[in-house]
């Protein structure tokens, strides 16, 4: 029931050789990882115009040099990441740069605040998207955590169906977002051009603020205004999803990108500017330039609507993104190695898992509210881009790069330390403070976690003492998952009870694992056949039950007896960090009604040394 339920929502299940064709298209790339970047040129200019207040509306003028600077440092940090997808094709981003070029800590402290912020870039997004609906429906204020949860759990579902499908569903809203603002810039540009542009009455009223335009004021508007860069590392942290040439792809995804988002931040900023916008707390300032612009025409409920779903859906980027860093971790031993494992529909299912666990419980510690998670927000972005661009500036050294792109990079790791001092400082006491102790649990976790595996695979090592050989004398089926000393320990287990015929059986996912496990076992286990059998589709349970069913009708006199090694964690906490698969195995089948199979688990505790008896020889 739960499989026919689990195909009924998500699809059927996917064989590993159509990955090829769910690779994304540039235009489909585009909607899955700029949304995030795109969406925040709805609120970025907001933000400089809500920091500049203090000092009144005279003040207003600076957010026009600090949109052009912010503007030029997007094609500074977007034409590093351009060769941060040349050069580490495999995704996962500042994580890999930094792994390769400045050691292990500086790559943690790269990874666990990418995760951070992709945590935080689903909470942010979906409460200002709820934020919006309920300004529309005051009513559905006091259910919004429950509307930003279910908008997740949506997500969640639309993203386990496959990366593919996902970027069909968003680009529609997605580029229909860029074409009302190309249209309002445009339209807005030309009446400039063209004649003198209305100023709305709040700027005609408006006086000056109580404040001294200060430095701290100024550096405020621009560590908020920056909140316009989110999203940027999207791209290379995704490089795979690509059609190939998957890097060349990458790269001009991520140029058109910096374009556009640009382009659209620049003109807003500019014509809010001209108009006289002042952020009100009834009306965004986007939403004053349509109504200036367009009236209440059907276009600028268009546009409206289309920047309601446009910062709904930019939590999408954080569900592509988090789940490859966190698989990327997992490779490494620094995260469970379940983040590794391909769900039914080719996505790292058990990453948009967490990530929507996650992003759900922070929606509803901070009571929904975008003004208690933004001061979080963007810290994180800017660090990542800092070590990213160091990583590539050593990464030029080592390689002897173009001195050219050497330069341009380490001004762009000068300007982007430069913010990330300015937002880490300004933000602090405002509630950033918290993402020092959150990085550094994470940055321990993850050591730890790197510590069990380390131990797990000395533990499990072929090069420690060999197993002591027996002569063998009825059938028994040994289950291998990999061939290392569990395994070696369940075939001498095995040869205890003499059995007339001794199998082994591996299932592979891909040829060059059966190559690889094969050579392993003859080298280790010359005396037991094994069968390695190939799943496409990654399902290791339909394989095994067949190949027991085959076996079982090979010697009608002989009973069959599954043996199946099973590693049990020196701290019961150490189960989380491993699949239960020998538990899943045993139970699947036991419980087939057409499987006349006994099994036999055969556990291997950490930290008990191999004495050279089983269990059975040391109770004789």
């Amino acid at each position: 029931m739960i499989a026919k339920l689990k195909r009924m929502l998500i699809g059927e299940r996917m064989a590993t050789k159509a990955i090829v064709h769910e690779k994304l298209s540039n235009a489909e790339g585009l909607a899955i990882l700029g949304v995030d970047s795109v969406s925040s040129t709805a609120y970025a200019t907001e933000e400089i115009l809500r920091a500049l207040i203090p000092a009144g509306i005279a003040a207003f003028y600076l957010s026009v040099p600090m949109a052009i600077v912010i503007t030029v440092l997007i094609f500074l940090v977007s034409f590093s990441y351009q060769q941060v997808v040349h050069a580490y094709p495999q995704g996962g981003g500042v994580y890999n740069v930094a792994k390769k070029n400045l050691g292990e800590f500086p790559a943690l402290l790269g990874g666990s605040s990418l995760l951070i912020d992709y945590i935080l870039t689903v909470a942010v997004s979906i409460a200002a998207g709820v934020a919006a609906i309920t300004s529309a429906f005051p009513a559905l204020h006091q259910h919004r955590i429950a509307i930003g949860i279910g908008i997740i759990v949506l997500l969640t579902w639309m993203n386990l169906r496959g990366v593919r499908e996902s970027g069909k569903i968003f680009a529609l809203p997605v580029y229909l977002f860029i074409a009302s603002c190309a249209a309002l810039i445009g339209y807005g540009l030309i009446a400039f051009f063209t004649g003198p542009l209305p100023l709305l009455p709040a700027a005609k009223s408006a006086h000056s603020g109580g404040e001294i335009l200060s430095a701290l004021i100024i550096l405020r508007a621009f560590a908020s205004g920056c909140t316009a860069m989110t999203g940027i590392e999207a791209t290379s942290n995704g490089v795979p999803l690509f059609k190939q040439p998957e890097s060349e792809n990458a790269a001009k995804t991520l140029f058109r990108m910096a374009v556009i988002l640009g382009t659209i931040f620049a003109g807003i900023t500019f014509l809010a500017y001209q108009l006289g916008v002042t952020p009100s707390e009834h009306e965004t300032v986007i939403s004053q330039m349509a109504h200036a612009l367009m009236g209440n025409s059907i276009l600028y409920y268009v546009f409206q609507g289309s920047t309601m779903i446009i910062l709904l859906l930019a939590a999408n980027t954080s569900f592509a993104g988090f789940p490859r860093v966190a698989s990327q971790l997992a490779e490494d031993g620094y995260m469970p190695h379940q983040f590794l494992n391909l769900g039914s529909r080719l996505v790292f299912a058990n990453g948009i898992l967490a990530l929507s666990g996650l992003a759900a419980t922070l929606l509803y510690i901070f009571n929904g509210s975008v003004h208690a998670l933004i001061p979080l927000y963007a810290v994180g972005v800017f660090l990542g881009f800092s070590l990213s661009q160091l990583g590539m500036i050593i990464h030029w050294q080592r390689n002897k790069g173009n001195t050219g792109k050497m330069l341009i990079t380490f001004i762009g790791f000068a300007a982007t330390v430069a913010v990330f001092a300015i937002v880490f400082a300004t933000k602090f006491f405002h509630g950033a403070w918290v993402l020092v102790p959150a990085i550094a649990g994470i940055i321990m976790l993850m050591k730890k976690i790197k510590r069990h595996y380390t131990d797990v695979a000395n533990f499990l090592s072929l090069e420690r003492n060999s197993l002591p050989r027996v002569e063998p004398n009825r059938t028994m089926v040994v289950l291998v998952s990999e061939v290392n000393r569990a395994a070696l320990y369940a075939v001498h287990f095995a040869k205890i009870f003499q059995p007339a015929h001794l199998r082994a059986v591996h299932i592979a996912v891909n040829q060059e694992e059966t190559e690889e496990i094969r050579a392993k076992w003859t080298s280790h286990v010359p005396d037991v056949p094994l069968d390695v059998l190939t799943s496409e589709d990654r399902d290791l349970f339909t394989p095994i039950i067949t190949y027991l069913k085959a076996i079982d009708g090979m010697w009608s006199d002989d009973s069959v007896i599954a043996v199946i090694p099973e590693f049990i964690p020196e701290n019961f906490l150490h189960n989380i960090l491993h699949n239960q698969t020998a538990l899943r195995l045993r139970y699947i089948i036991e419980s087939d009604p057409e499987l006349n199979v006994e099994t036999l688990n055969v556990p291997v505790k950490a930290n008990t040394p191999f004495t050279g008896q089983t269990p059975i020889e040391k109770a004789a």
